[in-house]
């Protein structure tokens, strides 16, 4: 794997996020459920597998529609502050726990999973999010 990554990116190491070894920063991606681990006839050289349920983030949407659902006025809830929010209910959460690259990004995978409904107020000129209807 670490061969096909090298492949697309050149500049990859490990050690430039925390780890010593690829087998170390893959075993920290199976723990956090990002990728799924399997025993393979090598000892030592895991078949690597996404998991069936998405990248572990169901809790972390469920979240986020419990805070719009508290915030939410009839025509959304504002995108600025809810990730402060998010954090207050539960200090731990980080969208890039689950690989994205910001709250925005977040938010948007939540809209397209049908979690809740994103939409740019041209008015405000900022992001209104509600509950999916």
């Amino acid at each position: 794997m670490k061969r096909a990554l090298l492949r697309k990116d050149s500049t990859f190491a490990e050690t430039d996020y925390g780890f010593r070894s690829f087998g170390e920063l893959m075993r920290n991606l199976g723990e956090r459920g990002v990728v799924q681990l399997d025993e393979s006839e090598r000892q030592g050289d895991p078949v690597v597998s996404f998991p069936a349920e998405g990248k572990g983030e169901a809790k972390a949407f469920e979240l986020l529609r419990s805070v719009v659902a508290e915030r939410e006025h009839g025509d959304g809830a504002p995108l600025s502050g809810l990730k402060d929010r998010m954090r207050k209910a539960d200090p731990s959460f980080s969208e890039k726990t689950f690989g994205y690259s910001g709250f925005l990004q977040f938010v948007k995978a939540a809209n397209v999973k049908g979690i809740v409904d994103l939409s740019f107020d041209d008015e405000s000129g900022s992001y209104r999010v509600a509950l999916k209807s």
